[in-house]
């Protein structure tokens, strides 16, 4: 059987768009994506962690920040959807 291979940049680039772009009722898609890519990530040891988005596409908050910058760590996540994240490559 051959061996087929997968670019993990692009894994990871399909995984942050599904993060930030799906829709607000998609939590279980993002979420089954970001165990798939943690898995890829972890097994090729090419996990270099995530941070939570600020902004998605349909208004639904990210990470909150006020003018000053970030507001306290309780406060920051107040009504966050923690599948709204980017992974780094």
């Amino acid at each position: 059987m051959a061996r087929k291979t997968f670019n993990i940049d692009e894994l990871i680039d399909i995984v942050n768009g599904i993060c930030k772009d799906s829709a607000a009722d998609r939590k279980e898609v993002r979420q089954g994506a970001m165990n798939v890519l943690e898995k890829v990530l972890m097994d090729a040891g090419r996990y270099s962690g995530f941070n939570y988005l600020i902004e998605v596409a349909d208004g639904e908050p990210g990470c909150r920040y006020d003018q000053h910058g970030i507001l306290p760590y309780p406060e920051r996540f107040e009504n966050t959807d923690r599948t709204r994240v980017f992974y780094y490559k």
